[in-house]
């Protein structure tokens, strides 16, 4: 009963299927999350503050208190997680809780125990409070992508911001020398000249302090251009990797989907690997036309998961495909226009693979050739018979 219970929490809280109670709790907290970053702003208004005070102090005992009940249970139920250092009762809880979401989800929990203590102004807490943004983190792909990409650059950031340092504290130290006679005050000393290199380095250029000597502002050109350079650098290196790491979650998620295909599991994984090269993930909504009939077959659909409706016309029976099949294959391989329209008849994740790409890997891989070109000869001369058929 508790190992049910857990599942069925950790699906509640976890599961990027959002329908139903799912999408009630997590659309709930996503809209929770969002009312207290705009209640801690709005606090600051003092009008605002001083003739609401009661609302935004009641609504931030009851966000915290559903804050650490999301907590609780979230520790409770990490057992339950796909991942199996977190499946023993105890220390499995302890590596959750170290997680980096976790942390952000027990910062957000705070104030409840100055609240517990009492004493503490809960304005005082508004950077504490603010924290909680991260928490979006969580229900934001391109957030937690982005993530990864700075964990996973981390050495060549880090040496970037070496770089920098250096530069600035060469630039600082040159222009020191050359402009601390007729500007002791700005820059009689190098702490005082890296304010300045800073501004040039960042490109940012305040204007308050700057060289007036011919060598200073030479000085300051060649520093100006390194900056250009010295911000170029980390943000070729995160752009880089942001596309890098989107290729490899679209890979990962391609060969998820292939792997669970009935169709491609006798295929061996050098195999498989070509197919993920090709293939795009594509999903499909409840009742949306995947292809029509007449329009131009210039790929073919595996069906990973779901189901589909195959309308054939001419008072014929519709043919429903399920996962594991596949559809637009007639078309493709003759070069015609569809011979049948196909809906959805419910989510779907579908692997569409285009008429190029097919012809090629049916030059490399004669069996998969082989295999399509079976399934479409029974299913054309099924059609021919006035049978029901896919596309």
């Amino acid at each position: 009963m508790a190992q049910r219970l857990n599942r069925r929490l950790y699906d509640l809280l976890e599961s990027r299927h959002l329908r139903g109670w799912r999408l009630v709790v997590q659309g709930g907290l996503i809209l929770l999350i969002l009312a207290n970053v705009v209640a801690v702003v709005l606090e600051t208004v003092e009008p605002l503050a001083q003739a609401h005070a009661d609302f935004f102090h009641w609504f931030e005992i009851v966000s915290v208190v559903i804050f650490a009940a999301e907590y609780a249970a979230r520790l409770y139920c990490c057992t339950a997680s796909p991942r199996e250092k977190f499946h023993h009762p105890l220390l499995g809880r302890l590596r959750f809780a170290l997680t980096p979401m976790a942390i952000i989800d027990l910062v957000a929990i705070l104030p409840l125990f100055f609240l517990l203590v009492g004493g503490i102004d809960l304005g005082s807490l508004r950077l504490v409070r603010i924290l909680r943004v991260f928490k979006l983190m969580r229900y934001s792909p391109a957030m937690a992508m982005l993530g990864r990409v700075l964990f996973n650059e981390r050495k060549g950031l880090f040496g970037a911001f070496i770089i920098f340092l250096i530069l600035l504290l060469l630039s600082s130290t040159v222009v020191y020398y050359v402009e601390r006679e007729g500007q002791p005050k700005t820059f009689g000393s190098i702490p005082d000249a890296m304010w300045w290199a800073m501004a040039a380095l960042t490109t940012v250029g305040y204007g308050d302090v700057t060289p007036i000597t011919a060598i200073g502002r030479i000085i300051a050109g060649f520093v100006a251009i390194l900056g250009i350079a010295v911000i170029a650098l980390p943000v070729g290196i995160i752009a880089s990797a942001f596309v890098e790491e989107h290729k490899r979650r679209d890979f990962v998620v391609t060969w998820q989907l292939l792997v669970d295909v009935p169709f491609f599991q006798q295929l061996m994984a050098p195999r498989i690997a070509d197919l993920v090269r090709v293939l795009r993930p594509r999903f499909a909504r409840p009742d949306e036309v995947i292809v029509r009939k007449g329009e131009d077959g210039d790929s073919m659909f595996v069906i990973a998961s779901g189901e589909v409706q195959v309308e054939l016309g001419g008072g014929r029976e519709p043919v429903f495909l399920g996962p594991g099949q596949f559809f637009g294959e007639l078309a493709l391989i003759e070069r015609t226009a569809r011979t049948a329209t196909v809906r959805a008849t419910d989510e779907c994740k579908l692997l569409e693979l285009s008429g190029k790409d097919f012809h090629e890997l049916a030059r490399h891989h004669p069996e998969l050739k082989d295999a399509v070109h079976k399934i479409a000869a029974e299913r054309k001369a099924a059609n021919l018979a006035k049978s029901p058929a896919p596309a």
